[in-house]
């Protein structure tokens, strides 16, 4: 049992942050730079939370398909795109369809590519021409947050725009499925309008390095001693003017006001003793699997996405990249990185696994033939809590507290690296305002 004895002033810290993800990162150092003394404790081994890049034989994984669109306001914010040294990948997509790619590209930024994609029969003229209605509307709203119309969900608002079942089926459900990590596009028609003028207007890209160079890169600014990793908090408790944090390796922590940056799961397991009985019930999560294949030539001739347009009876497969043709140091010289995606499943066994990748290399011989049988499989990366649900977007203007504890993570604001680095900007605000000066 910890001490009642208090704690002296030099022992305590102003702020605890647990979590070292992009929300905790970004709030850690917004308090840092108001003068606060914080600590920040992470249960891994190294910063990043669900951002994180393994290193095997050469090759550099993310663990789970991540990408970050340079128009998001608080990354250009948060960030030094030059030091991060963005790779992008090219404007549209290639969509698998009737036996076939089709090119669905963004004639705005590829005028040359215009008349094929309008001549192509992948989705009708009207739709196309809709698409450009869509950017046209969307070019109006504010860059720096969601509009304000009233919520629906995404393909109800497609639909109501007047897009057909073929575009919605064969782009929108793949290429924004692999976004919000659903395909029945139940996610907020809101989030879905912002996403759609960022993709329109900005980049889609990663770090030469792999996207663990996001997290680093926040944690390279944070004063010295800051930054404590493989600890984990396991219990919580409040004294009459500060809190105690009990660790899991017997040490305590004690702080003034305490931030929990942590993944929606954890935090309710910290909050659970502190809180009334009838808490609100946790959030449905969107899950995914990544899996990675090591090959020697290329199934892609450019540095572009490809999207399963037939539907999920065709294969699990939503969609894939080769990120080494997106960055080289993905792979080492003379081999490339290919990345397919499964979005809805994420097995919990050996043997799921296995099956997984099995369907995933049968679906893709369709697409690329036999060579796929000559593909090395490198990882493969199941997450059931990629991506929280969101039906309806919140409009968050402050940091919510409960039992006295400021929250943030991308599950309380949109389900982004936008709304990561945004919910622990606004944590630390909310914590700088009520500190006296």
């Amino acid at each position: 049992m910890p001490s009642a004895t208090p704690p002296a002033s030099s022992d305590l810290c102003d702020v605890l942050v647990v979590g070292a993800g992009l929300a905790g990162l970004a709030c850690a150092r917004r308090l840092a730079s108001g003068g606060l003394h914080v600590r920040l404790i992470e249960a891994a081994d190294a910063p990043g939370g669900r951002i994180r890049t393994d290193q095997i034989d050469g090759f550099r994984l993310d663990r789970g398909f991540q990408v970050l669109l340079t128009g998001y306001p608080e990354a250009q914010a948060a960030f030094d795109f030059n030091a991060l040294d963005l790779c992008a990948f090219r404007p549209g997509a290639l969509v698998f369809q009737g036996g076939r790619f089709h090119r669905f590209a963004d004639p705005f930024r590829e005028p040359t590519r215009a008349i094929p994609f309008l001549l192509d029969s992948v989705v009708p003229l009207r739709d196309k021409l809709a698409v450009a209605r869509l950017r046209s509307e969307t070019s109006r709203f504010d860059p720096s947050t969601p509009d304000g119309q009233i919520d629906q969900s995404t393909r109800d608002y497609l639909r109501n725009f007047g897009f057909s079942p073929a575009i919605l089926d064969r782009f929108f459900a793949p290429f924004f499925g692999g976004v919000f990590l659903e395909r029945n596009l139940s996610t907020s028609a809101r989030w879905f309008r912002w996403l759609f003028r960022l993709f329109a207007t900005g980049s889609t890209a990663v770090p030469r390095l792999g996207m663990e160079a996001l997290p680093q890169h926040l944690a390279a600014n944070l004063p010295a001693d800051t930054l404590t990793c493989n600890r984990s908090i396991q219990r919580l408790e409040q004294r009459s003017d500060h809190w105690i944090a009990n660790c899991a390796d017997g040490e305590t922590i004690a702080a003034r006001r305490v931030v929990l940056a942590t993944p929606e799961p954890q935090t309710r397991a910290l909050l659970a003793p502190l809180r009334p009985a009838s808490a609100a019930p946790p959030r449905i999560w969107n899950r995914t699997t990544t899996l990675y294949y090591a090959a020697t030539l290329s199934p892609l001739e450019e540095p572009v996405i490809a999207l399963n347009g037939d539907g999920p009876t065709a294969g699990p497969v939503n969609h894939l990249a080769v990120i080494s043709g997106v960055s080289s140091a993905y792979a080492p010289p003379g081999a490339h990185l290919i990345c397919a995606n499964i979005i809805g499943v994420a097995p919990d066994s050996d043997e799921a696994m296995q099956r997984l990748e099995q369907e995933t290399r049968a679906h893709l011989r369709r697409w690329f033939g036999d060579a796929v049988q000559r593909w090395n499989v490198l990882a493969g990366y199941p997450i059931p809590h990629a991506l929280p649900m969101t039906p309806i977007l919140p409009v968050i203007t402050a940091a919510p507290v409960d039992t006295g504890i400021v929250l943030c993570g991308d599950h309380l604001v949109s389900p982004s690296i936008q709304g990561a680095l945004l919910s622990g900007r606004l944590a630390a605000e909310r914590l700088l305002a009520s500190s006296p000066r």
